[in-house]
Formats: C-alpha cells, sequence, structure tokens
C-alpha cells in the first residue's frame, strides 16, 4: 500500500519535534519546513498528501503560503490543517479564506489530532479515488466515441468466438441492431452475409495468421461489392477476450485489380491489330513501286483488318471504364459466348486448338460476369498453363457445364503441363506468389495474374479451386460462375 506523505511547516524546531513524535506511530513519511518559501518548494517535490501548516511564521505566513498553494493547479488539493495560537475568529476566517480546510489551536490535544489527521487523509484518499474514476470515465467516454465513430468495425469476442461487443460500424457490417444480442459465433454470424476468403485461413478462427482474411460481399444488381479484411489480436498474451478489426478494403482490392486488368486489356488488345497495321503499311511503304494491284490490295486488306480490330479493341477498352462492375447490364455474358471468346484468346497467344465442350442442357441464360471480365480470367489461365508447360505448348481442354442445384455454370480447364507440389496450390492465389521460380529459376511478370481471376471471381459471387489431374500431368482450375 502507498505511504502517505505529511509536509509539517513551522518555524519552531520545538514545535516541529512534538509534531513529529505525535504523526510517527502512523507510519507517514515526514517532511519538515522552517519557512514558507522552503515549503512551497518541498510541497512541488514531493506532492503532499497533508500539509500541516503553522500560521505565524517570519518572511511569509501561513495565510500566505496557503494562498501560493491554492493558486498552483499541482498543489491546489493538497489538504491543509492550520495550527495556529490566533484564538480570535476573525484569523480562522481569514485561514479559510486563503484556502485551509481545517483549524487546530495552540494547545492541542495529541489525541485529538491524531484523530484529525486520520480523518482528513481518509478524506482525501475518498477524493482521489473519485478524482480518479472521474477521470478514468471520461477517458472512458472518449475512447468509446473514438471507437464508436471510427470509419473501422471493432469486435470483442471470447476464446469461444462469442461477441461481447461491438461498434456500430461493426453491427451494420453484422446486420444487427443495437437491440440484437446473437448466440451465434461472429463465424457463424459473418458466414451468412459473406465469403471467407482463403477458407484455409479461417480454418483456425479466430486464432492470428501471418495469411490475411477476408470477408467478401459479391456484386448485385442493387449493391456493389465489398472486401473486409479481418485482423484478430489479443491485447495482452493473458486475455480471454480477442479483438477484431473489419477494415473496408474495398477500395484498395477493385483498384488493383482494375488497374491489372486494364493493363491486360491493353496488352492484348492492342499490341496484335498494329502489329498487321504497321507491318502491312511498312510493306507498302517500301515497296509500293514494284508491287502489282493485286498484292497491294491483300496487303493493304491485311492492315485494314488489323484497323477494324483495333477499333473493336478500343470500343472494348472505353467499355470497360464506362462499365461500373461485372454485374451491370453494359457487357452481358452467356455461355455461349464461350467459342467467340476462346477463338480470339488462341489466335491472340498463337496456342494449340483449345477444346471445347459445352454441356447441351444449357440454356442462354446470362451469367453474373461480364464478358470481358471472362474473356480476361481465360486468357489468364491459358498464359499460366503456356508458362508451366515444359515446352510452352500445352494442350487445354474445358469443360462447361451446369450445377442446376447451386445455379451455376462449372467451367473446368485442365492442362497437360506439369504438376504443382500442394503448398503451391494452396498459394498460387495470393498476391505476388510465383510458384515458377521453383521450376524455372526465373521470375516473370508480377505474380498477380491468378490473384486478379480469384479476385473477379469472388465479386461475382463465385468460387474457384485448382488441383492436379488425376489421369496425367498437368493442372485443373475449376470455376464457378452463378447464373443472373
Amino acid at each position: 500500500m502507498e505511504q502517505n506523505t505529511i509536509l509539517i511547516v513551522d518555524d519552531d524546531e520545538l514545535m516541529r519535534s512534538l509534531l513529529v513524535e505525535i504523526i510517527t506511530p502512523f507510519n507517514l513519511r515526514l517532511l519538515t519546513a522552517q519557512r514558507g518559501e522552503q515549503a512551497l518548494q518541498l510541497a512541488q517535490q514531493h506532492l503532499p498528501d497533508l500539509i500541516l501548516l503553522d500560521v505565524m511564521m517570519p518572511d511569509m505566513d501561513g495565510f500566505e503560503v496557503c494562498r501560493r498553494l491554492r493558486d498552483d493547479p499541482l498543489l491546489a488539493q493538497i489538504p491543509i490543517v492550520m495550527i495556529t495560537g490566533l484564538h480570535d475568529r476573525e484569523a480562522k476566517i481569514r485561514g479559510f479564506e486563503s484556502g485551509a480546510d481545517e483549524f487546530i489551536t495552540k494547545p492541542f490535544d495529541p489525541g485529538e489530532l491524531q484523530a484529525r489527521i486520520n480523518t482528513v487523509l481518509r478524506l482525501n484518499r475518498y477524493r482521489r479515488l473519485l478524482q480518479e474514476q472521474a477521470r478514468v470515465n471520461a477517458e472512458r467516454a472518449r475512447f468509446e466515441w473514438v471507437v464508436e465513430t471510427s470509419d473501422n468495425a471493432y469486435v470483442i469476442i471470447d476464446r469461444n468466438d462469442r461477441i461481447r461487443y461491438a461498434n456500430q460500424r461493426a453491427r451494420t457490417y453484422l446486420g444487427l441492431s443495437e437491440q440484437d444480442h446473437p448466440v451465434q459465433t461472429l463465424r457463424e454470424l459473418v458466414s451468412q452475409r459473406y465469403r471467407l476468403v482463403p477458407p484455409e485461413a479461417w480454418e483456425q478462427w479466430p486464432v492470428a495468421t501471418a495469411e490475411p482474411r477476408y470477408l467478401v460481399h459479391p456484386e448485385t444488381l442493387h449493391s456493389p461489392e465489398q472486401w473486409l479484411q479481418v485482423e484478430a489480436a489479443l491485447i495482452q498474451a493473458t486475455d480471454d477476450q480477442v479483438v477484431v478489426t473489419l477494415r473496408d478494403v474495398t477500395q484498395q482490392i477493385t483498384a488493383q485489380r482494375d488497374m491489372w486488368t486494364f493493363h491486360t486489356a491493353i496488352s492484348h488488345k492492342l499490341r496484335t491489330p498494329l502489329v498487321s497495321i504497321i507491318g502491312g503499311l511498312n510493306i507498302l511503304h517500301d515497296n509500293i513501286e514494284h508491287m502489282d494491284r493485286a498484292m497491294a490490295r491483300n496487303i493493304a486488306a491485311i492492315a485494314l483488318s488489323g484497323a477494324h480490330r483495333l477499333k473493336h479493341s478500343i470500343d472494348d477498352i472505353l467499355l470497360y471504364v464506362r462499365s461500373p462492375g461485372d454485374i451491370q447490364q453494359v457487357d452481358p455474358c452467356t455461355v455461349f459466348d464461350l467459342p467467340v471468346i476462346v477463338t480470339a484468346i488462341n489466335q491472340e497467344l498463337a496456342m494449340p486448338t483449345i477444346s471445347l465442350k459445352i454441356d447441351p442442357e444449357l440454356d442462354s441464360r446470362r451469367l453474373l460476369i461480364s464478358r470481358r471480365s471472362l474473356e480476361i480470367v481465360l486468357r489468364e489461365l491459358c498464359e499460366n498453363a503456356r508458362k508451366f508447360h515444359p515446352q510452352q505448348r500445352p494442350v487445354v481442354t474445358l469443360q462447361v457445364d451446369a450445377d442446376l442445384a447451386q445455379q451455376q455454370v462449372r467451367l473446368v480447364f485442365c492442362d497437360d503441363g506439369v504438376h504443382l507440389p500442394p503448398e503451391h496450390l494452396q498459394k498460387i492465389w495470393q498476391p505476388y506468389y510465383q510458384a515458377e521460380r521453383s521450376f524455372t529459376g526465373q521470375v516473370e511478370g508480377m505474380g498477380l495474374g491468378l490473384a486478379q481471376v480469384a479476385r473477379i471471381i469472388l465479386a461475382v459471387g463465385g468460387s474457384y479451386q485448382m488441383r492436379n489431374r488425376p489421369d496425367r500431368p498437368g493442372i485443373c482450375v475449376e470455376l464457378r460462375i452463378p447464373f443472373a
């Protein structure tokens, strides 16, 4: 328990000794001063719990010392008991006006003085406790205001994943009102509204992991997609509660994905037709005097065809910039767009023919993905298959059928390249992860392709999975895309 400190201020040495003798049995820390200035210095250095102050002192009397103490914000709350030989009423009034809390008149009874000291110290303890409680309450109120008005969502759960607290933003994300007290665990609650991505990172919930966790709400006709990054942390190792932060990272995720898809569109859409245009015009420019009309017409036709393709590509890019998302009606897509998409990819990448098989039971219902996004997804899978193939010439099959129970179309993309170790199959969808280093020692590109494919598929409420082929070398990627 903290030891109380008493400052005795008296110019009379015998009186100081007497007061020390009376107070010593209380096991208090004692400080003594002979003059007013010395008393003020000791008070500032030690912040005593009680000051016994003589009134009649040379240089600065007790009234002036008392006023100086009350004028100092750091010392103003210290209890002061004035000890005086003055018996007149005016002296006591002057003392109380100076800020004294108690008066003891000389000669005094030692027992009475001890009782007064006990009472003052006890009241001072209560005062400090109340002040500390008020300070804590004020800090708590400020903290709660900051948490409640924060752009981040905060949830406190126990070790069994039961919600103990959720701020207003968290309640909005979880679909809870102020009166709701959910009996479900946090994971059960978010599973009703969001996709838990990646699934393997959520297996050990709520234990913290190095791999980021996300909650994904797919885009709908009435609302855009939403990405929440989830972090779980123990403030103290011995805590029995976990603080969960839900941070909206939709803008960062979609901006990164949109930039990647835009660059992909630019790279593939513009480069190929420009080769035909520039190459054809160069031939005409350098050899027009020596060409017959038929040859010149053929070369011009090649350049013109490239110009038409370039215009179409520019239209696609403008469509991309204009389209707010995959679900909108700007760029509708059905499974019967796949033959045209596959043919275009095959020509651009100069791959062997891609075998496409579409279940005849499928109808022309619109998919919950734009044609542009589906083309980008398939092109990235083809480039990935070529990159991992030993001769960079994979044989690719694309099987398309329906899961009518889940109202989804299933695309199974298989190549004949190499098998991947299990750890690569899990990590290959992560941003900047480049499995090819393990096979070739080279790093090509940024390692963002499959991560962005995953985000495109998740944004429309679909799912993805990669596995090794059971019958031969190569991998299969299964994509599931909902019907609109």
